[in-house]
């Protein structure tokens, strides 16, 4: 029988002292222990999915991921899988994401100093709200 050795794989890291929970948006991303400014939160795979074929609900939960000028012509969004799509928003946000371009991730990170029982926040951007003629809560 000829066996082939296994690739090593890298397993996806998702924070220990974060928990998914209920608040008034549904549900959040909340931290169980304080957690310091800088403090990796998820590595999120994602799908691409071209931004004409973003539709009602969908078109909520997609992030922008390459312009039309990056990708020759076609808006790219990604949705985000793992946890990522249950980061509630605020303009007074204490977490961002980033795009890992060498292992094609989505990564969440806390960009200040998070107190144990707070929930982790990002910022939609004002064109998210005004694209939708919403103003946030």
């Amino acid at each position: 029988m000829n066996m082939k050795p296994k690739k090593k794989r890298k397993h996806l890291f998702r924070h220990p002292s974060i928990v998914i929970s209920p608040c008034d948006f549904g549900h959040g991303i909340f931290a169980t222990r304080s957690l310091q400014a800088d403090t990796t939160l998820e590595e999120c795979p994602f799908l691409r999915i071209n931004a004409d074929e973003c539709t009602d609900a969908l078109d909520d939960y997609v992030f922008n991921l390459e312009t039309a000028e990056e990708n020759g012509g076609s808006e790219v969004y990604s949705l985000v899988l793992g946890w990522g799509s249950l980061f509630n928003h605020s303009y007074d946000h204490n977490t961002e994401y980033w795009h890992d371009t060498d292992r094609d991730l989505i990564v969440f990170h806390t960009i200040k100093a998070v107190p144990a029982g707070t929930q982790l926040f990002v910022n939609y951007g004002k064109e998210w709200w005004a694209s939708r003629e919403l103003t946030p809560g």
